[in-house]
């Protein structure tokens, strides 16, 4: 059967939900490390953000079981295993005892965050496979923008909840009990997200018979292309409050959030209407590579139109690969979704966990390295859709 644009809708309302709760923690970060260095946690900022990177290890893990789990059992039954499981680890570190448990605060807030990281490994892949896999190729774009939209939505509403809070109650609230709130919406998420999802319909199981050889392949080439999409994502989205307090520039994580949904539409619409997800995704990355320098320069120039100029950039090029980035990896591994969670969650769990460390440390040297950076998680993604264009242009000359 063929999935309606209303129940693409409310599919995705439960990704953004989710993707609120892996959100939150970044949000409230800075009354999480204080929290620590109360209880006598040295370093507690570099401890918050490896706990930030280590949750992705069991990424992998969630989106080979939740991915199988999906393919045998039924896509529906495992998206909402995904979001019970993800709020309800939310709701837990909101009730956190930290007076009790003292220094091993740090082991809990680990734990409990890993308990999402392994959900939501499930989830991202699930979903794709779920909205893709009777899509027409003219919606492929609009449909993997909608899916990376609902995912941002997820990290702005974050982030204005955080802001409102502030607004509203004093620091020493905030730092005392008001960091739990945000942490409390969990339950709402939970509601929300089962309400919409239980109402999808469930869609035919996985009966591909892909080789091994085949289904490695296919790994590989999504682990490659999901490199670039996590350094750009969570630059993008999640580190920009360390770029934002480095060069002085007020809300950058809003304004960039903000207006890279904005710019997802506009060219999800047109790259359906002309060159495809994966043109624009290639184009776009070259165009990443050769710009992300210049960018990052403007953007720690300390000018404002400059600095507006390359937010503008940056959003622009970021909207092009993230916003055909679920369709690509779709196509590399069509209907499997343990491969293509196996493949993504390992690019993630090392550049996705490891990007906002990476960032502070060279933000030490300065905007442009972040560029630097970018430009070199490019070049994975960029070779293997070139070796793909070279074996295709191979076998159309040859037939």
């Amino acid at each position: 059967m063929s999935l309606t644009w209303k129940q693409r809708s409310s599919a995705v309302l439960g990704n953004a939900m989710e993707f609120y709760d892996i959100a939150v923690f970044a949000s409230i970060s800075i009354y999480i490390s204080d929290l620590f260095a109360s209880q006598g946690v040295d370093g507690a900022v570099t401890v918050v953000w490896a706990i930030f990177a280590l949750r992705f290890l069991v990424r992998p893990l969630g989106g080979v079981l939740i991915g199988r789990y999906a393919d045998k059992v039924g896509r529906k039954k495992a998206l909402i295993f995904c979001n019970a499981l993800t709020g309800v680890a939310t709701v837990a570190m909101a009730f956190v005892p930290v007076s009790i448990v003292g220094e091993y605060v740090v082991l809990v807030f680990l734990l409990f965050q890993m308990v999402q990281a392994f959900s939501f490994g499930g989830e991202y892949p699930t979903l794709i496979s779920y909205l893709l896999h009777d899509a027409k190729p003219s919606e492929r774009s609009k449909i993997s923008s909608l899916i990376v939209a609902s995912s941002i939505i997820g990290v702005i509403l974050s982030l204005l909840i955080v802001a409102g809070l502030k607004m509203t109650l004093t620091d020493a609230q905030m730092h005392d009990w008001g960091w739990r709130i945000p942490l409390l919406v969990g339950v709402v998420n939970i509601l929300i997200s089962l309400y919409f999802r239980l109402s999808l319909p469930e869609l035919p199981r996985n009966t591909s018979n892909e080789t091994s050889s085949k289904s490695m392949e296919g790994i590989v080439r999504v682990f490659c292309i999901s490199i670039l999409g996590a350094v750009v994502f969570y630059v993008q989205n999640l580190a920009s409050g360390i770029l934002g307090k480095s060069l002085n520039i007020e809300n950058l994580p809003l304004i960039n959030s903000t207006m890279l949904v904005l710019l997802l539409g506009v060219v999800a619409y047109l790259t359906d209407r002309g060159p495809g997800p994966e043109k624009t995704f290639k184009m776009g990355s070259m165009m990443i590579l050769l710009c992300a320098v210049p960018l990052f320069m403007m953007l720690g120039s300390g000018v404002t139109v400059l600095q507006f100029i390359a937010v503008l950039g940056i959003s622009l090029l970021s909207a092009m690969i993230l916003g055909n980035l679920a369709a690509l990896l779709w196509l590399q591994v069509p209907n499997q979704t343990a491969s293509l969670g196996i493949g993504y969650n390992i690019a993630l769990s090392i550049f996705g966990g490891l990007t906002p460390l990476i960032v502070t440390k060279v933000m030490d040297f300065g905007s442009m390295y972040v560029g630097v950076y970018i430009a070199v998680a490019t070049l994975p993604a960029l070779f293997i859709l070139t070796q793909k264009t070279k074996s295709q242009l191979h076998q159309n000359l040859s037939s």
